[in-house]
């Protein structure tokens, strides 16, 4: 079986999809398939290279930097069809499969397939860009109508990350019939419980309770919630430490936000962590928190369930997929700081739920999100796709 992979981005770009398709193409050569991955050539990439068996042909594109814009950077590869056609004469693909509906030259794969009758698949990783804010509403919406919802519909199968999201992308008057949930995966091998002390002693926690938060500084990820959710959990837990990890376009207002609620001493802003810090920052904290007014199936929750840790998170798109509460965390509403507050204070105020969830959560995600299963099943979206078509 020959499958192609297309997306804009790819490693070393950092992002949920681009961790999806890495991760999802590598454990599909394990299990016999042949991958191509087609992408863009970012600065400082090579044209074409191996990984793990993988191989990832990168385009020659414009690379236009949008400060505030999501997601970073706005890619045009105006040659990208012809890219496509050199490379599927070569290889001679199985099926197709497009990864993301926000860049309009890869787009453009929808209609290469259908005029080449060659199977073609989407993955849905975003929903409908609906309650984040109003501007991100109509303008996504208009988009969506315009432009995003082709692929969709041009599509003979559609993998849903979520079985929230694939109700949620119907609504675009797509075939729900055509839509199969597939969830994001996690390697439960790489993250793994740990008793290293590296990320508490750089940043001055020491053994004080740690909640952590993983994510791009943006609008959709709530983070003003569990900022005012803090003084709430301080009160009950004074030494507590809330650790941020990411970048994005609301950083700076949020260390302001910190700052005039004179929180600084127990709000740290990590920035960028190195793959194996993170690593060990999952392992290291007592509760996992994610905040959203907007998700699909953040891979943040899978890497946090593997690492054994119990979590608090909204009600937001497909994360009680995930999190069961009451189980291996707790859900509440959005926007709701008093909520997050009280459900982040009865984790840490019970070191024996502490530890039920959190080995909860790692026996979900091994048996659940790992992903040799999601591959797996992935991989018999494609083998059925093909039966279908070759009666």
């Amino acid at each position: 079986m020959r499958i192609c992979l297309v997306n804009a981005l790819f490693h070393p770009f950092s992002g949920g999809v681009e961790k999806h398709m890495y991760e999802l193409s590598r454990e599909l050569v394990r299990q016999g398939v042949e991958v191509t991955i087609i992408t863009a050539r970012l600065k400082g990439t090579p044209p074409y290279e191996e990984i793990d068996g993988v191989r990832v042909h990168r385009v020659p594109c414009l690379e236009i930097k949008v400060p505030g814009f999501y997601p970073p950077p706005l890619i045009l590869a105006p040659g990208f069809i012809r890219h496509l056609k050199r490379l599927d004469e070569q290889y001679r693909f199985d099926i197709i499969h497009l990864q993301n509906r926000y860049f309009v030259s890869f787009n453009a794969t929808a209609l290469y397939c259908r005029l080449r009758k060659k199977p073609f698949m989407m993955t849905i990783h975003n929903a409908r860009p609906v309650g984040i804010s109003l501007p991100v509403t109509i303008g996504g919406l208009t988009y969506d109508w315009l432009i995003g919802r082709w692929p969709f519909a041009m599509a003979d199968r559609i993998i849903a990350v979520s079985k929230w999201v694939r109700g949620d992308i119907a609504k675009y008057r797509i075939d729900a019939g055509k839509i199969i949930p597939v969830h994001n995966g996690i390697d439960v091998s790489e993250f793994r419980p740990s008793a290293a002390r590296n990320v508490r002693t750089q940043y001055g926690i020491g053994d004080a309770p740690m909640l952590m938060f993983v994510g791009r500084m943006i609008t959709q990820k709530g983070i003003p919630y569990l900022i005012d959710a803090m003084p709430l959990v301080l009160k009950a837990h004074p030494e507590a430490k809330l650790f941020l990890v990411g970048r994005g376009s609301l950083l700076e207002g949020l260390k302001s936000k910190v700052a005039s609620m004179r929180l600084e001493k127990s709000v740290i802003f990590s920035g960028y962590m190195s793959e194996e810090m993170l690593k060990e920052a999952y392992g290291t904290c007592d509760l996992f928190v994610l905040p959203s007014v907007w998700e699909v199936l953040p891979i943040a929750v899978l890497e946090a369930m593997s690492s054994g840790k119990p979590v608090v998170c909204t009600d937001a798109g497909g994360d009680r997929e995930m999190v069961r509460d009451g189980v291996n965390g707790f859900v509440v509403p959005m926007r709701n700081p008093k909520a997050l507050a009280e459900k982040i204070n009865a984790v840490l105020s019970d070191a024996d739920m502490r530890s039920r969830m959190g080995a909860a959560s790692r026996r979900i995600a091994e048996e659940e999100f790992d992903w040799k299963l999601i591959a797996a099943q992935t991989k018999q979206v494609y083998e059925e796709l093909l039966d279908s078509n070759h009666p």
